[in-house]
């Protein structure tokens, strides 16, 4: 499929859920999981330890990860450029990357573009970074990933900004694709639901040890619960 129509297959009445699994030592099970719950989006957030103070997971790991869901690949990396290709090739269904830390959104969304029709083209936003760094390239962009928290804020949260971000998107472009991410819990995903995006990024609520079925069971009827 191209990316049109990979777009069609997520577009939804209600907000879903995009989950990362790097909680857990059991990449197989938790995949497993996340595909009896029908999820969509293998979240994975993949850091460099310039930007945020941790480093997680690069190309290989992405690529040993066998599933037929599409694996959203969250760059929260220094120089993306250097790295789009080989995620790519690694098998990412979507890419984003932070747009504070790209000399270029252009050229970086142009690399997706030309690493394959089926690789859906993001951008994450800090939640200090205004929607305007990226309105110039709209119609390159099919994924939007807004941050309530970002690696200048602490611990501090800003669900508050994201409605009114949400509606200028939906304004400028309505068939955009939106993300919301950070800070994101069982308590609080009815919350977040609310404000209309098209996925939730979550993980560590999800995989916190327990029933993970459950837990996505439990978060997904506070979605409904919301919408």
């Amino acid at each position: 499929m191209n990316r049109q129509e990979i777009i069609q297959t997520l577009t939804s009445t209600q907000p879903k859920l995009s989950i990362g699994t790097l909680t857990t030592d059991d990449q197989a099970g938790a995949i497993e999981i996340l595909e009896a719950a029908e999820i969509k989006f293998l979240h994975v957030d993949v850091m460099d330890g310039k930007i945020w103070p941790k480093e997680t997971v690069g190309p290989d790991f992405v690529a040993s990860l066998e599933t037929k869901l599409i694996k959203d690949i969250h760059l929260l990396i220094d120089q993306p450029d250097e790295h789009i290709p080989a995620f790519a090739a690694a098998g990412a269904g979507a890419i984003s990357f932070s747009v504070e830390y790209t000399p270029d959104i252009g050229k970086s969304l142009s690399l997706i573009e030309e690493a394959g029709e089926h690789i859906l083209r993001g951008v994450s936003l800090n939640p200090s970074t205004s929607l305007e760094a990226i309105k110039p390239y709209l119609e390159q962009i099919d994924l939007v990933i807004l941050l309530a928290i970002g690696p200048e804020t602490g611990k501090e949260t800003f669900f508050d900004t994201l409605p009114a971000k949400i509606e200028q998107l939906r304004a400028w472009k309505p068939g955009i694709l939106i993300t919301l991410d950070g800070a994101v819990k069982k308590n609080n995903v009815g919350e977040v639901a609310a404000m209309g995006p098209d996925f939730i990024a979550t993980g560590s609520a999800v995989f916190d040890g327990n029933d993970a079925a459950a837990n996505i069971r439990e978060m997904e009827a506070s979605i409904a619960a919301s919408s």
